[in-house]
């Protein structure tokens, strides 16, 4: 009776690491797009983006997050004398109230936090959400040894979209970026 107790035990551990492991699909994401940081990112580099304006140095990306959002693909590249590092950024999601999107960047910014249990998270809020004509930017990031991340709740481009329409109220995005350093 003890081993077919210690079995169910042990059974039920591994199905509990499986599921945990099947409901982390940010951090699976994460992990292959680390994966190709070596190449700075240039195997996740689909279609050029307007290449006559950014001189093939912005990419679609390959690779996309859970949802089948878009992502881009910034190469390595100078701007004056300043080197900017290889950055892949996405598109999680977007909403039309703060708490829709507030429970999709909690729910993301938890999953960061568990995919990198020892790195040490920062959090920004600029904004508080309460007029949806101010300007709402938060952010979570780290700065991992060889990267860093940073997951951003922001309203900004819809106003500025919004600015010249004057409709509606501005959506809310969430978005990731993961940048080599």
């Amino acid at each position: 009776m003890l081993r077919f107790g210690l079995f169910i035990t042990t059974v039920c551990s591994i199905a509990t690491a499986a599921v945990a492991a099947e409901n982390r699909p940010l951090c699976d994401f994460v992990q292959k797009v680390l994966a190709a940081k070596a190449d700075s990112f240039a195997s996740l580099r689909g279609e050029a983006r307007n290449p006559a304006v950014f001189h093939n140095e912005v990419f679609y990306g390959s690779l996309l997050p859970p949802g089948g959002s878009e992502c881009t693909l910034f190469i390595r590249s100078k701007a004056g004398s300043a080197e900017l590092p290889a950055k892949y950024s996405c598109t999680l999601g977007a909403a039309k109230t703060l708490d829709a999107a507030n429970r999709v960047f909690a729910r993301d910014a938890l999953e960061l936090r568990a995919c990198f249990p020892r790195a040490d998270f920062k959090v920004m809020y600029d904004g508080d959400g309460k007029d949806p004509s101010d300007s709402l930017d938060w952010i979570v990031g780290a700065d991992i040894p060889g990267f860093s991340l940073e997951l951003e709740l922001s309203n900004g481009m819809s106003l500025i979209a919004q600015s010249f329409t004057g409709t509606g109220d501005p959506e809310l995005a969430i978005s990731l970026d993961i940048r080599e350093n």
